[in-house]
This record gives C-alpha cells, structure tokens and sequence, in this order.
C-alpha cells in the first residue's frame, strides 16, 4: 500500500499555487471553447463573465506570487496586449460593472399623439464576440503552456528533494488528509489541474 505526506515548505507552496493557477486558465479556455461554439445570435454573455473571471483569478492582488509578471514578460509582445486588454476588461465588466463599461445615448420618441419622449438608452461601449475570442484562446494557450512548464520545473525539483530522503524521514511526514481521507492511491492525487467542468 502506498502512503501519502503532506509535503510543505516554499517548493510545495509554489506548485500548489501554479496547479490553482493552470486550473483557472483551464477553465476560462473551456468557456472561451463555448462562446467560439455558440451560435451567431447565442447569449454568450455568461461566458464571457465566466472566462474573464477565472483568469483575473490568476493575476488578482490577492494572488499568492507565482511568477505572473515574469511569465507575462515571456510572451510575445501581441499577447502582452492582450492581456493587459482582458484583464481591463474583466475589471470593467465584472469587477466594476455600470461604469466606464456603458454609454448612453439620447433618444426621442413620438408617441401616436405626436408628444415626444425624450430619454437616454444605457448602450454598451464593449461587443464580445468570436474574433475577442479566437485572440483570448491565443493568449490562453500560450499560458497555459507556460505555466505547465513551470509547474513541470517545480513538481521536478520536488522530486529530486524526496528522492534524497530516507523511508523513516519520509515516513515523519504528516500525513495528507485531504477530504477527511487517511490512505491513497496515487490516482487520486491531481495531476495536470483539470478544472472546473463547465456544464
């Protein structure tokens, strides 16, 4: 049987972060996948939202540092844009939403009595379709190829951190206890960050 420990310290950290991180950008690429599915006239709105929400998941403040700025730098200059373009818009859109991201434009309208009506319609200034798309799954894809890289780099290093440990250092380990569980198998342990399934 084999035996599961908790593995701790900056390294461990680290790749808890990055396999977080891999797992929002998975799972804007899935809703990214839908909205580029969608028919012409579908209410692609949600998914927008949706997408533009896990991946601001990943550069928020609030976020741990995982190396997000160094790993923007790496991309090509095009997607650099990009980026700076779909997080603005995920902070306009959802994060401060009735701001900056409508417009209103002044109408008249003559009722059968001929009085007129005057007032303003709310106008969205932003038009998301499956050419913002089409460029969002481009930068997603080189991300999400980049932070696999570095989570590849730091689940290595772990490795060859264990593999200088002995069986009773191992064995002093705390043991995992994830969702209440005490032994497991090694199919249980996360791999590659699947993702929220969307429906």
């Amino acid at each position: 049987m084999s035996e599961t420990r908790r593995l701790d310290g900056n390294q461990a950290r680290r790749l808890e972060k990055l396999v977080g991180i891999a797992d929002d950008l998975v799972a804007a690429a899935m809703y990214v996948d839908r909205i580029l599915d969608a028919a012409p006239d579908g209410e692609v709105e949600a998914w927008w939202t949706a997408a533009l929400v896990h991946y601001g998941r990943c550069f928020g403040k609030g976020v741990a540092p995982w190396g997000a700025a160094e790993v923007i730098g790496s991309l090509a200059e095009l997607l650099q844009v990009r980026h700076r373009h779909f997080r603005r818009l995920r902070d306009t859109l959802v994060s401060h939403p009735g701001g900056v991201d409508h417009t209103y434009a002044a109408k008249a309208v003559r009722d059968r009595d001929g009085h007129f009506r005057i007032g303003c319609e709310r106008v969205p200034m932003f038009s998301l379709g499956r050419l913002e798309a089409m460029d969002f799954s481009e930068l997603l894809d080189a991300l999400q190829t980049l932070v696999e890289r570095r989570r590849v780099k730091v689940e290595n290093d772990l490795r060859i951190q264990l593999s200088g440990m002995t069986e009773q250092v191992f064995g002093q380990m705390p043991h995992s206890n994830a969702a209440g569980k005490t032994d497991h198998r090694e199919t249980d342990l996360v791999r590659d960050a699947p993702g929220d399934r969307p429906n």
